[in-house]
């Protein structure tokens, strides 16, 4: 049986023009995008017969889509999903879900499909965008996948904490304000520790600029860079071949480990949680795993959160 909460979630969702009003927004900023990169590669007279300058502009095609998507639900998520919860206890409409039947856990998760259910619609609705790449000869049907599907792991787990933020905020202004700047510090923290780290030991003689590597991992944009890595994965171009440059570069000063900390450094060495031999782990699924780790605390918090008596949620 479906649950209650999502039914009525997806009839409220799409019986309203806002729906189609993002799908629409969100289409016309991908095609905007491949738009622009076509244009952009043409006026500097890259575009010829040669196949294989044809099929690096289907790859720009492919990795500039793929940002804008990662970007746009970035942005998109915390304004559809940090209403979830405290809507309705905005609405004292929360009091009725808990007097129900349903388990504090069903209603989160009812909150949670409903707000992936729409996620999923936007990404399929970005396939025939996706195709043009294909077309060109720059990306396989697999690579087509694989990008569709990280993005959508990153924006489920973005839906997850942000409906868990929902659960504690009264209104849905202060929801939304909380929401976005959760998305800024996730897309911000690791990049901010990782090269503040690395100038203030830069700073030290003769120390070697090496913080851990795994500070990079669980930035979204690193996610979605590492796991649509091409064959020529260092060249530079777009913000996905910068990241995962990056990411490249970081390890590569760590001994080849995404934990080492300042392995080369006689002071760092103390503090060295591994040799420099854990490498066997790709970033994405390092960075998947300590995002999924924070999703799944915070539902903990907002699933116990929603088993508060109703009379105190007014």
């Amino acid at each position: 049986m479906m649950n209650p909460v999502l039914g009525r979630e997806l009839r409220e969702r799409m019986r309203t023009g806002r729906a189609f009003v993002v799908i629409g927004v969100f289409l016309s900023l991908l095609i905007l995008t491949v738009y622009l990169v076509y244009q952009g590669t043409k006026s500097t007279g890259e575009i010829q017969t040669d196949l294989a300058r044809q099929t690096r502009l289907g790859r720009d095609l492919y990795e500039w889509v793929l940002f804008v998507m990662l970007a746009l639900v970035l942005f998109f998520v915390p304004g559809l999903t940090a209403g979830a919860i405290a809507g309705e206890r905005e609405r004292q409409t929360l009091l009725p879900l808990q007097v129900t039947l349903l388990r504090p856990r069903s209603i989160f998760i009812g909150k949670v499909l409903a707000a992936m259910s729409f996620l999923v619609l936007l990404l399929v609705a970005a396939v025939p965008v996706m195709m043009v790449a294909y077309l060109l000869g720059g990306i396989r049907v697999l690579d087509g996948v694989k990008g569709i599907g990280i993005i959508f792991v990153v924006a489920v787990l973005l839906t997850i904490m942000v409906a868990a933020l929902s659960s504690l905020a009264r209104r849905v202004q202060t929801a939304t304000l909380v929401a976005y700047g959760f998305t800024a510090l996730i897309i911000l923290l690791g990049p901010l520790l990782y090269f503040t780290m690395r100038v203030a030991d830069g700073s030290k003689g003769a120390d070697l600029e090496n913080p851990p590597a795994v500070l990079l991992t669980f930035n979204p944009i690193a996610i979605v860079a590492d796991a649509t890595a091409g064959e020529n994965s260092n060249e530079s171009g777009n913000p996905l071949r910068w990241s995962r440059g990056e990411l490249v570069n970081a390890k590569s000063y760590n001994n080849d480990s995404w934990f080492a900390w300042f392995p080369d450094d006689d002071f760092g060495a103390r503090f060295r949680i591994l040799n420099g031999n854990d490498d066997g782990f790709p970033a994405w699924i390092l960075g998947t795993a300590i995002l999924s780790a924070v999703a799944g605390t915070l539902s903990l918090f907002a699933i116990r959160r929603l088993r508060t008596p109703a009379e105190t949620e007014r």
